[in-house]
């Protein structure tokens, strides 16, 4: 996942708190129903490694896992970057030596994909197969355990959280009927978000941002139209194809055609962007993802948002590119079976409900017939976009992040209007972004 709220986890814990400290400190009450118990002699520090702040729900499931096994404290260790900088900070210390026990992963950064190229990770089949504990890979979405499947199709991690990327409108409830609209619906298509920010748009407000920028972006904006940015077995880029340039043309015609969007430039000159753009009347939608929740904790009270999937194109389809997060065993951990275990914890159903409480994000079907989160339809919703998201597709050469990068570069024109998308800058583009999947892997 690329974006994350700022917790309240974050700023009880302080940047200066110890990793080892943090973990004793987690007063949360022991799950019913936890895994069963699994003891280790002695008492040894598992070290955790996963990106500053984390879940609410972490704390809990620490205090679960050093309850069932007390002879194990758990040491986290955060690190202050994004998901695209984490993979190398891990695979760093692993060339160094000194890399923990687990660690956080993404497939959608490409964080993952890059430590199990550098050997960072551990397998986990022999480990779930010699499991005794009635603990079971079917816990989990098939096709999302599917995507944590490298080349070699073996298993290097438990997913934690899925989702869609930006598969949703956020929209101000109360300024779409006081225009006498009607508000989005799940059963909307491209045709009827056009007509409504349209409608919206004045001088001093636009209609609707959509979402731009790396490669899992891209992808979200070609699949309604039927297009795909690189083809199946991640060989051959499919940027120039007549359904990818059409929605991308879509999108373009948003700024610079409908003029329904504010530009990146305009983006830039916004203080506080999106959220304050959203909270001050300037922007009447918007596209994002689970964390997209946060603008519950901006707008308070201030007036009624809601949010819906995206409309469907003309493919009949949503978008939606399939992201995980994987907690995983490092290669180099004198503790496989403890952090085997620890992880487990971690990718529980609690923790699938704890993380899906705060952000509608999960990796478990259980999770969505919890009635904590089925009590919030939001919630539900997401998860629904996550379902219908279409299956990550990784580069053949799995350098997941220079092709997130490498399709940002070779768009950007596009979106900062330095460029028009006629078929020569298509051409050229593809061009380009075949030459980086004929790259060797890493």
């Amino acid at each position: 996942m690329n974006s994350k709220m700022l917790s309240r986890r974050t700023f009880l814990k302080g940047v200066a708190m110890t990793a080892a400290g943090a973990a004793l400190a987690a007063c949360a009450a022991p799950v019913p129903g936890a895994e069963p118990e699994v003891v280790f002699k002695d008492v040894q520090i598992l070290r955790w490694h996963h990106r500053l702040g984390g879940w609410e729900i972490y704390d809990e499931r620490i205090k679960a896992f050093e309850e069932a096994n007390p002879g194990v404290k758990v040491n986290e260790e955060e690190f202050p970057a994004g998901s695209a900088e984490y993979g190398p900070k891990i695979v760093s210390m692993v060339a160094a030596g000194v890399v923990g026990d687990v660690t956080w992963t993404a497939i959608g950064s490409g964080s993952y994909q890059f430590l199990v190229q550098n050997n960072g990770l551990a397998p986990l089949d022999d480990l779930i197969e010699a499991d005794t504990s009635g603990f079971t890979l079917d816990e989990y979405y098939p096709r999302i355990i599917s995507s944590l499947r490298m080349g070699d199709n073996r298993l290097y991690g438990l997913p934690e959280l899925a989702h869609g990327v930006n598969t949703n409108i956020f929209f101000n409830r109360d300024l779409i009927e006081a225009e006498g609209l009607e508000a989005p619906t799940n059963e909307w298509t491209h045709d009827d978000l056009v007509q409504m920010a349209q409608a919206l748009t004045t001088a001093d407000r636009f209609g609707f941002l959509p979402a731009i920028g790396d490669y899992s972006n891209t992808r979200n904006q070609t699949l309604p139209y039927g297009g795909e940015v690189i083809s199946d077995d991640g060989t051959t880029s499919l940027l120039n194809s007549e359904e990818s340039k059409q929605g991308l043309r879509w999108v373009h015609d948003m700024f610079y055609g409908n003029k329904v969007a504010p530009t990146p430039q305009q983006m830039q000159g916004a203080d506080g962007g999106t959220n304050q753009m959203f909270l001050a009347g300037q922007l009447a939608a918007y596209q994002s993802g689970g964390w997209g929740l946060s603008i519950k904790n901006v707008v308070e009270d201030k007036f009624v948002w809601d949010t819906v999937l995206m409309p469907t194109g003309p493919a009949g389809v949503r978008g939606g590119h399939l992201h995980v997060d994987a907690e995983a065993v490092t290669e180099q951990s004198e503790m496989k079976d403890a952090a085997y275990e620890f992880i487990k914890y971690l990718t529980d159903k609690e923790g699938g409900v704890g993380i899906a409480l705060e952000i509608g994000l999960a990796a478990r079907p259980d999770v969505y017939e919890d009635e904590r989160v089925v009590s919030v339809p939001y919630l539900v919703l997401l998860g629904q976009g996550t379902e219908e998201s279409d299956e990550h597709i990784n580069p053949a050469n799995l350098r997941k992040q220079e092709l997130q990068t490498t399709v940002k570069a070779l768009l950007d024109p596009l979106w900062v209007g330095d460029e028009q998308p006629t078929d020569e800058f298509f051409a050229s583009a593809s061009d380009a972004l075949q030459e980086f999947l004929d790259k060797s892997a890493e």
